[in-house]
């Protein structure tokens, strides 16, 4: 069974597949678009800083999370990262010959105090 179509509509039809589609419109802003989400200020987007993963005893990573949290109440603020960073350098000056207790006092705000 066939639909009657009258000649207007099919007229209609062919015209709307000839014509071209609507051009899209290019913003002309040339300021850079607002980016999404948090500022990158974090070591993560501190060329200075590289990550790495490193296995600790859980023991181990209990007290110095417990050391760390003592001394923020004191109001020294340093994360496991910047911890690790420092006694790694120390102990890389310590490799040269370099004297040792300069450095760990950098690590020990107990030794820094005195």
């Amino acid at each position: 069974m066939q639909e009657d179509v009258l000649p207007e509509e099919s007229e209609a039809k062919v015209e709307e597949s000839k014509s071209p589609a609507p051009a899209q419109t290019v913003p002309t802003n040339k300021s850079e678009p607002k980016k999404r989400g948090r500022p990158a200020i974090g070591k993560r987007s501190d060329e200075a800083w590289i990550g790495r993963t490193f296995y600790v005893k859980r023991e181990t990573d209990l007290d110095v999370e417990e050391a760390l949290l003592q001394l923020q109440r004191r109001g020294i603020e340093i994360d496991k990262s910047e911890l690790v960073n420092l006694l790694m350098s120390a102990w890389v000056k310590w490799q040269k010959g370099e004297d040792m207790e300069t450095y760990i006092s950098e690590v020990t705000p107990r030794l820094k105090s005195k």
